[in-house]
């Protein structure tokens, strides 16, 4: 496109309407872009197709965010959240007028930017203690594995084993649940019985460390782990003193079982 035809078409750009101005929301041209946030036929419609595009420059997002006017309508609200190129302080001030679970599912969505997305899940987290047991229980279910690692210390139990079957929690995130100062006996016994949990190292030697356990659980664990980790046991005081004596015996016993493998 050569200078004339497009200044030609940033002139059209400002007065266009119906289809033409839905077509030019789809235009490569920043400055045609620009011409038409002047457009007053610009309406939220066509604002929601114009933060759908991920190339939007930042300085129109900010544009756009900063219109009082236009920052009336809660759909642009939550469609400026999900664009990868909102400024971090304009997205702060958004999110406290967005509901929870819209929040969610804008921190689940691919889009948006990774900053916000964690403050939208610590926000979504401090905001559990208001939220009745069901919206615990869905953001449990549904939530990202940050807000399901966080709710792994719930008061409801049913809130733990939904946190616990969510797919996108990690074992790292159980782990680090069962040695925080949080950690709770219902939590211990929800991951030692878990059909997923039982079966990671990295679990089994949180809830070892935890001292939630039954010395009966504690024994079923143990012959599962190798003498590098009974001996890093033993060593530990985090474990209770009569089990890190019930281990080191135990590595006792399998060096002079296995001397040569050391096994």
């Amino acid at each position: 496109m050569d200078e004339q035809d497009l200044q030609e078409t940033i002139r059209r750009a400002r007065h266009a309407e119906g289809p033409e101005l839905e077509n030019l929301i789809f235009h490569h041209a920043r400055e045609v872009l620009e011409a038409l946030l002047e457009n007053p036929r610009l309406g939220e419609r066509h604002l929601s197709l114009l933060l759908g595009r991920k190339d939007l420059p930042r300085e129109m997002v900010s544009a756009i965010v900063q219109n009082k006017q236009w920052m009336r309508s809660y759909a642009l609200k939550v469609a400026a959240l999900r664009h990868p190129k909102l400024p971090r302080y304009l997205g702060l001030r958004i999110m406290k007028l967005i509901f929870p679970f819209d929040l969610l599912a804008i921190a689940r969505s691919p889009g948006a930017a990774p900053d916000l997305k964690r403050l939208m899940e610590d926000s979504l987290l401090a905001q559990r203690e208001s939220l009745g047991s069901g919206q615990r229980l869905a953001l449990a279910r549904q939530g990202t594995s940050r807000i399901a690692g966080g709710l792994l210390n719930d008061a409801d139990g049913r809130v733990i084993r939904a946190a616990l079957d969510n797919p996108a929690l990690t074992e790292q995130l159980v782990a680090a649940a069962l040695l925080s100062g949080a950690a709770s006996t219902g939590l211990a016994a929800a991951a030692w019985a878990h059909p997923r949990w039982s079966t990671s190292r990295y679990v089994k030697l949180a809830l070892l460390r935890s001292r939630q356990l039954s010395l009966a659980r504690i024994a079923a664990i143990l012959p599962d782990l190798s003498l590098a980790d009974l001996k890093d046991l033993a060593e530990d005081r985090r474990v209770a003193p009569d089990i890190r004596a019930y281990v080191a015996n135990l590595v006792e016993m399998r060096r002079k079982r296995s001397p040569e493998k050391g096994v």
